[in-house]
Order: structure tokens, then C-alpha cells, then sequence
């Protein structure tokens, strides 16, 4: 089932800021539709976990011991 509304937005933004950068139309949609705190914690959420990707391939960490496959 594709996603709509809400979630459709919220997909498109965080594919325009792993992409490097959010457009203002985007930006303005989803100032309007979510909030600017709600966009705010999604930039942060972003940040964040693209932040922890990059030092798992730069540290090379290993998946944990007895992990098994997700």
C-alpha cells in the first residue's frame, strides 16, 4: 500500500535531506503540514542516525555476536 498525506511528505523530506538539502517548497509544505518543531525533531532524527551510519562504516563496527540476520 503506498503512502500518503503525512507520510508521503515525511518520506520525501528525509529523502531530500539525505540528499543534502531540502528545497523551500519542500521546506514550506512541511512547515505547514507538520509543524516547524515536528520538522525540526525529523532534521534532528535525520542528523542523527546518518551521523551513526557513517561512524559504523568508518570504524568498521561488526555486527554483534549472535545478531543473526534482520
Amino acid at each position: 500500500m503506498p503512502f500518503g498525506g503525512v507520510e508521503s511528505l515525511v518520506g520525501r523530506t528525509v529523502l531530500a535531506l539525505l540528499d543534502g538539502d531540502v528545497g523551500d517548497c519542500a521546506w514550506y509544505e512541511a512547515e505547514h503540514l507538520l509543524g516547524q518543531r515536528a520538522v525540526f525533531e525529523l532534521v534532528t532524527l535525520v542528523g542523527y542516525y546518518s551521523t551513526l551510519a557513517l561512524q559504523l562504516r568508518v570504524f568498521r563496527v561488526d555486527t554483534p555476536v549472535g545478531a543473526g540476520d534482520y
